[in-house]
């Protein structure tokens, strides 16, 4: 019996062994012989942790650090609290830190979180005072991690007050005009003008600084998405490309800058030039080069090179080279953009389910697209019946994918009934809503379609299509013009610039006999959209003024690009049935 015991007693001690060191790692200041208390103290709350309790060893590293006031202690209280959420003895015990060690850039970006987290003005703004007791060479990444956490703060005036803080203290330090620049924005872009004249400000204290050149770029790129007219999109586009280039000539070596560059250029629909940036990349031979030639390939298939696309996807699944499920999903699309239809069916069955947000969904779904194309249209549809979704986002795709395949077949009422059967499950999905609505109206059913269109204004009051195709549908009719009117406004005042609702303009304008109107809203249409609708309406305006050889003009130019045009081949029979 005593030797098991003393063989139980060895085991322990060499199992306790590491904890005392530990304990006195933790703790250096507090020695065995001066108190040993609080050394087994600690022993006792790493042993608490070892055995998964970790509010017992919470507890205990918050006492001993109250007790010791010891940095190495607290900064082991503070991590154990967060981990349990206990933020308010997290504040109590960051202040001991603090004590302990003023020059601890850790425990200030703590300080400040928690601070951040409890909307705690006074704390928030000790954080960036005590920054100025940090040695000089420590404050430009202390202020870099502030700016992190304000951009992600969702009070603006807040977060902007303290980086404006940053800049008084420090007026010559780039990273305290970069954190007001990320504070002001955000992180969806709230204040663009402030953000871009911190960003300018630090730019001018640091010229050659990636980073901020980096955030200039994009928020230039964000101003161009947002802007109103195309004019205005450019100018920004171009302003954001040049910062992104100048930065490049100053910073040639700078992977970031040339990967956000190659990404600009290919958001804004410039594949050939992005794909020649991901290229230089990929030929670095750096460890991403497989990502970079991959996305040179992806701008390539985005170009409708498809040649060259289809050749690098086929070499990249051959060598294993990214994502083979990725892969095998483009060369689908490469062979469904080639009218290769059965070839597409069996590229995309090859599409494996991989887990949520994988692409074999959409895979699927395009199987049954690539059959009705291929003249298998009771095929296609069995597919889709075969097929189970699993939540509202699956049972709304399946349902529009099956009355595309109707619609395309030319059969408007059962792509009705496929619609209306989803809708049943999900009677407030406003995008099934809406596409019901139009096919309503094309099986002449106008109060039923009507009826689906003001429930999409209620649902999405901001959905401007919505309001447009409501307001044509009457102005077509000639009903309600006052109302027809109201609602293409509305439509044009969401969507300025979209030639569809400016076409409905135009509409409405002759249906009230405002002729001279009426032309110039569908010539402003059809210069943005070259589509036979808006031809045969501009023509119907044109003949409606005496001016028939320039209607036929305007009829015969789109009837060459657009031979199938229903709306502007009937138009042209109507008003000119020896033509």
């Amino acid at each position: 019996m005593l030797k098991f015991m003393k063989y139980r007693i060895s085991i322990s001690i060499q199992l306790l062994a590491p904890f005392v060191a530990g304990a006195l790692a933790i703790c250096p200041t507090v020695s065995v012989a001066n108190d040993r208390v609080n050394v087994m103290g600690v022993l006792a709350a790493e042993f608490a942790l070892l055995q998964g309790d970790l509010a017992t060893a919470a507890a205990t590293y918050a006492e001993i650090a109250r007790r010791s006031q010891d940095a190495k202690v607290a900064e082991r209280a503070v991590e154990l609290l967060l981990r349990q959420r206990r933020v308010d003895d997290a504040k109590e015990i960051v202040a001991i830190w603090q004590r302990g060690d003023e020059t601890s850039v850790r425990a200030n970006q703590i300080k400040l979180a928690l601070a951040l987290n409890a909307k705690d003005g006074v704390l928030a703004e000790a954080a960036v005072k005590q920054v100025e007791k940090f040695a000089p060479d420590q404050r430009g990444a202390a202020i870099m991690d502030f700016s992190r956490q304000l951009a992600q703060h969702s009070d603006r005036d807040f977060a902007v007050k303290l980086a404006g803080l940053l800049t008084q203290q420090f007026p010559n330090l780039a990273e305290s005009h970069y954190a007001l620049a990320v504070a002001s924005a955000g992180t969806d872009n709230a204040r663009p003008s402030e953000s871009l004249l911190a960003i300018d400000k630090a730019l001018a204290i640091r010229p050659v600084w990636p980073q901020a050149s980096a955030v200039k770029a994009q928020w230039l790129a964000a101003r161009a998405a947002k802007s109103a007219t195309p004019g205005a999109r450019s100018l920004a586009a171009g302003d954001s490309l040049k910062v992104l280039r100048d930065a490049i000539a100053a910073s040639p070596e700078s992977r970031e800058l040339k990967q956000l560059l190659a990404r600009l250029l290919f958001d804004q629909g410039d594949f050939d030039a992005a794909r020649k940036v991901f290229l230089d990349l990929a030929d670095d031979g750096k460890e991403d080069a497989e990502e970079m030639q991959l996305a040179a390939t992806l701008a390539a298939f985005s170009a409708q090179s498809w040649d060259v696309a289809e050749t690098e996807f086929s070499a990249a699944l051959v060598s294993g080279r990214g994502d083979s499920n990725a892969i095998r999903y483009y060369l689908a699309r490469v062979s469904e953009a080639r009218k290769r239809w059965s070839e597409a069916a069996e590229r995309y069955a090859r599409v494996e389910r991989q887990g949520q947000g994988d692409r074999y969904w959409e895979s699927q779904l395009r199987i049954a697209g690539a059959l009705a194309q291929d003249k298998h249209l009771l095929q296609a549809i069995s597919h889709l019946k075969q097929m189970q979704p699993t939540n509202a986002f699956e049972r709304a795709a399946l349902a529009q994918t099956e009355a595309n395949v109707w619609r395309d077949a030319g059969d408007a009422s059962k792509a009705f009934d496929a619609l209306d059967a989803a809708l049943k499950l999900d009677a407030d999905n406003a995008d099934l809503l809406y596409e019901s609505a139009m096919l309503a109206e094309r099986l002449d059913r106008m109060t039923e379609s009507e009826k689906r269109l003001r429930r999409v204004i209620e649902l999405e009051p901001k959905r401007a299509h919505a309001h447009n195709a409501l307001g044509y549908s009457l102005a077509d009719r000639g009903e309600r013009l006052d109302e027809a009117r109201r609602l293409i406004e509305t439509a044009i005042t969401l969507a300025p610039d979209d030639p569809a609702i400016i076409d409905s303009m135009g509409w409405i304008a002759f249906r009230e006999g405002k002729l001279q109107e009426a032309e110039s809203q569908l010539r402003r249409a059809y210069s943005k959209f070259k589509d036979g609708e808006i031809a045969a309406h501009l023509g119907e305006v044109l003949w409606a003024q005496g001016r028939r050889d320039e209607a036929r003009a305007v009829w015969n130019e789109q009837l060459k690009a657009q031979p199938d045009s229903e709306i502007l081949k009937k138009t042209m029979q109507r008003l000119d049935p020896k033509s």
